[in-house]
């Protein structure tokens, strides 16, 4: 699924790499960032509500291209910086995770 196809629906907010083509499979939500560097896979959409740097380091470990920070979280300006170095997109949502889930795999 390309980034584009859900922005409208999750009312999501591009904060970094504006390419709204890239292309994710699946989604993978999870707070806890071992439980997601031992469960997610490889081109996941990372829904969190976690904004700090290591939430960036996960998505690089994982070839995760794209992360949605739930319930309007708003990411560092470290975190920025770091997901445009990284060609990772931040997207931010003013829904919970499970609504953002329910909205994506209702596409």
């Amino acid at each position: 699924m390309r980034v584009i196809e859900i922005l409208d629906k999750i009312e999501g907010k591009i904060l970094t790499a504006k390419n709204k083509d890239a292309y994710f499979e699946g989604v993978y939500a999870g707070d806890l960032l071992s439980h997601v560097m031992a469960h997610a896979k490889e081109n996941n959409l990372f829904l969190t509500i976690m904004s700090n740097l290591n939430t960036i380091a996960v998505a690089c470990l994982l070839d995760m291209p794209v992360i949605v920070l739930a319930e309007n979280v708003k990411p560092t300006e470290e975190m920025i910086n770091k997901a445009d170095d990284e060609n990772i997109i931040i997207i931010s949502s003013k829904y919970n995770v499970v609504d953002i889930i329910r909205k994506i795999y209702e596409i």
